[in-house]
């Protein structure tokens, strides 16, 4: 899901309304929490008491709460996953989410201090489990021919070979096949999306 997205979501946007009604030290205090603590597949970092103190603290009942943490964790994945600039989240803040001054400041400020530390413990948890090691690639005509058929337009496909280190098989390294069989349309997806990533880490270089 893309920033426009989320902007269009009502229920993010029910959350960021309870967010600009947040005292700005307790804001700074949860946001922080939320950045240094956050995994995208995690539904929630926080305990049934540590909710109950939150919804005390906030004086929000337990849906609002739910709402105001889902709102985070929503702005959050997009803002990790695209390793977001803070003049750039900045202007997403103000402009695209009407988070008032202050806050777009507070959280800014947050990203900034703990975004290096926080985007290198997520790669180093994906990194964990396989690391590539080798890739084979050939291309090929597909046809019928040992049915008895030919086939008058052949379809071209790409047979790719992804070799794998899992790092975490019983405390030793193993090497896994991955093996790819894509027909055009496949191919071109997988290299639009290697593209796009190719994209990103020469902004993020320069």
């Amino acid at each position: 899901m893309s920033f426009e997205n989320l902007a269009k979501d009502l229920s993010f946007v029910s959350g960021l309304e309870l967010l600009n009604n947040v005292d700005d030290k307790k804001f700074v205090r949860l946001v922080d929490r939320m950045i240094r603590d956050f995994e995208p597949n995690r539904l929630s970092s926080f305990s049934k008491p540590e909710l109950a103190s939150m919804e005390k603290a906030l004086k929000l009942n337990s849906n609002e709460c739910q709402c105001l943490l889902n709102c985070l964790s929503q702005l959050l994945k997009e803002v990790i996953s695209d390793v977001t600039k803070p003049l750039i989240l900045k202007n997403v803040l103000s402009k695209l989410f009407l988070l008032n001054e202050k806050k777009v400041e507070l959280f800014c400020e947050c990203w900034s201090t703990n975004a290096e530390q926080v985007v290198s413990r997520l790669q180093q948890n994906l990194t964990h489990s396989c690391r590539l090691k080798d890739v084979n690639w050939a291309l090929n005509i597909s046809s019928n021919v040992g049915l008895g058929i030919e086939l008058s337009d052949p379809e071209p496909r790409c047979l790719i070979e992804l070799k794998v280190e899992d790092t975490h098989y019983h405390n030793e390294p193993k090497i896994k096949e991955i093996n790819l069989d894509l027909d055009e349309k496949e191919l071109k997806k997988l290299y639009d999306t290697l593209e796009k990533i190719q994209v990103k880490l020469d902004s993020l270089s320069n």
